[in-house]
């Protein structure tokens, strides 16, 4: 198992909704397919794959070949959806082809099988941003009528911003076919830098590639856009005629992500969207996902007019804002939500967080609950708020992260059967000793029979104990006295531990590769992760079994590493500036 850094982030595309077609005339998105095949140097260029000639396309294709229409007749939404269709595509050419059907087989498979075929050939973006991309998705365009027809769909769903010159070059390409801003589902800027152009911010203006102007332009054209994902480095591009873009006129909008967000020009347009005289603002918003991880400047105005809004939120991230104990009860109960994060939000009272989670309808189903505080700062738990939310926490939740809550060894009972069902649990600063956290991951709940065979084990794969006075690098090496390294304690593979305890394990390799563990850190964060077979019985098996375990998990959006702290409101792994706020902060 590794560590993203940052790791390429896998494309999972919603398909595209075909246009409706009018008898006796094509549709629009035909008609941008009947002109677009004569610009596939367009594509090259918005994908960066200028390699592709008009000689490559086929040796053999004469000029008039290459003139000939390439689209098929696309029916109705009503009569079918690319996304929940079982049609097979053989019967969108039924009345356009008149003689014998001679494509190939693979032409003749459905759309949705067609659709998860080509999700693997779209890379969203390297890990340098500046290499080729999506040469292979691009080169299907001129397989045939039917791939370039699937191509299209899947080339321009997500679509990744490194840097300015690819939304400049994808955004005038819109603009001249803007049929194909219709196929736009996921904006992507979290990997977005002008760092690396040897361009300073005053010549990035004087550039005019990317601004608020042009976001607007390229947010008008995706009329069907359902996720927008922005990062730090565009903070005064996201103006008020952005925001109302997104809050007011983007009626399919599903996720909203504005990581890191804190420049004035964002706040203000955020104060200016967000207020009850502005008549445009929807009283039911679409957004299911929205993160404000980091937007610390954000005004408790705008957020209290924001959350009451969201009747069909699963995804909050408030990590590190100024939301309130009031505001947290002003979201619908309509919600269901399954991912939540208040980490660090400092206006907050403990005994009111605690009663939200346990009593307000949304929380009844949640997954994924980050509370982490700094202690040094502010502590929001105390031990009476711990005692009541370990003992009624529901049983879907699989990732808790409770650093810097009052946690003490009368806690232990609660946390061990909490052990049978977390997959990640996060104890950092917590008052407890070496034995005790031996005994959270013991099997059974400590109250059974003697001699009780059959014990329920343990499900917890990262552990985070960063900050424990009494975890050592030579208290947990000697497994005779602590098993937490041993191969018994499977299936924990992660152990989350301070910068001071992850350099001393990192001094001892020999007894490191005795137990089979090995360091790796990021940033400000180190972990301790099981790598080997080690010296112990049993080692082998348990080695086999953590390599075939990637770590990918429903809940986690398409995430397969422990610990994150950023909530993802689209699916694929987080790289960029998202990787800083979820793995290196």
């Amino acid at each position: 198992m590794a560590i993203p850094s940052p790791p390429i982030v896998p494309s999972i595309k919603t398909s595209a909704k075909p246009a409706d077609t009018v008898e006796g005339k094509a549709s629009p998105t035909e008609r941008c397919c009947q002109r677009y095949h004569q610009d596939l140097s367009g594509i090259c260029q918005t994908f960066e794959i200028s390699e592709l000639t008009e000689g490559e396309i086929s040796p053999t294709q004469t000029q008039s070949q290459l003139d000939q229409p390439l689209w098929v007749p696309i029916p109705s939404d009503s009569v079918i959806s690319r996304t929940s269709s079982a049609i097979d595509l053989s019967s969108l050419m039924e009345g356009a082809m008149d003689v014998e059907d001679r494509r190939a087989p693979i032409e003749r498979l459905p759309a949705e099988m067609f659709d998860q075929i080509m999700q693997y050939l779209a890379i969203s973006t390297h890990t340098n941003s500046y290499t080729t991309r999506n040469k292979d998705l691009a080169s299907c365009l001129l397989v045939s009528r039917t791939f370039h027809y699937h191509t299209l769909a899947t080339l321009y769903s997500h679509v990744t911003f490194p840097h300015s010159s690819i939304f400049s070059k994808f955004l005038s390409h819109i603009q001249r076919y803007p049929e194909l801003g219709d196929l736009v589902r996921r904006l992507d800027f979290s990997v977005f830098t002008s760092v690396g152009l040897g361009r300073t911010m005053r010549m990035n203006f004087e550039i005019q590639k990317l601004t608020a102007s042009t976001l607007r332009a390229c947010l008008s054209l995706s009329s069907r856009l359902r996720e927008f994902l922005a990062s730090e480095s565009m903070g005064m591009d996201m103006d008020v005629g952005v925001l109302r873009k997104l809050f007011c006129e983007l009626p399919y909008l599903q996720a909203l992500d504005f990581c890191g967000l804190a420049h004035p020009e964002f706040v203000e347009g955020m104060a200016k969207v967000l207020t009850s005289t502005n008549y445009m603002l929807p009283e039911r918003m679409p957004i299911k996902r929205l993160g404000l991880h980091g937007c610390t400047t954000v005004h408790m105005a705008s957020l209290s007019t924001l959350l009451p809004r969201l009747p069909f939120l699963t995804h909050l991230d408030l990590t590190h804002t100024q939301v309130t104990d009031a505001m947290l009860q002003t979201i619908p109960h309509t919600a269901n939500l399954t991912h939540l994060s208040l980490s660090r939000c400092n206006r907050l009272k403990g005994f009111a967080v605690v009663d939200f989670l346990l009593e307000h309808p949304a929380c009844k189903n949640l997954e994924f609950l980050n509370l982490l505080f700094e202690t040094s700062r502010y502590r929001l738990l105390s031990i009476t708020d711990v005692d009541r939310l370990l003992s009624n926490l529901p049983a879907s939740l699989v990732s808790l992260n409770l650093s810097g809550a009052k946690i003490i060894s009368d806690h232990v009972p609660q946390l061990r059967a909490l052990a049978k069902q977390l997959e990640e649990l996060s104890v950092g600063f917590a008052d407890l000793t070496l034995h005790d956290v031996c005994t959270i991951l013991e099997p059974g709940y400590g109250n059974e029979d003697p001699g009780c065979k059959n014990l329920s084990r343990h499900t917890i794969k990262y552990l985070d104990l960063t900050g424990i006075a009494s975890i050592t690098p030579q208290a947990i090496l000697y497994t005779s006295s602590c098993p937490i390294l041993h191969p018994s304690s499977y299936p924990l593979q992660v152990l989350e531990l301070s910068e001071k305890i992850i350099t001393g394990l990192g001094n001892q390799l020999i007894s490191g590769k005795k137990v089979g563990w090995k360091v790796q850190d990021q940033g400000r964060r180190g972990w301790y992760v099981r790598a080997e077979s080690g010296i112990y019985p049993g080692g082998e098996e348990v080695a086999k079994k953590s390599l075939s375990d990637d770590g990918g998990r429903t809940w986690k959006m398409g995430g397969k590493w422990w610990g994150n702290r950023k909530i993802g409101c689209a699916f694929g792994e987080i790289s960029g500036i998202y990787g800083y706020y979820g793995f290196g902060h």
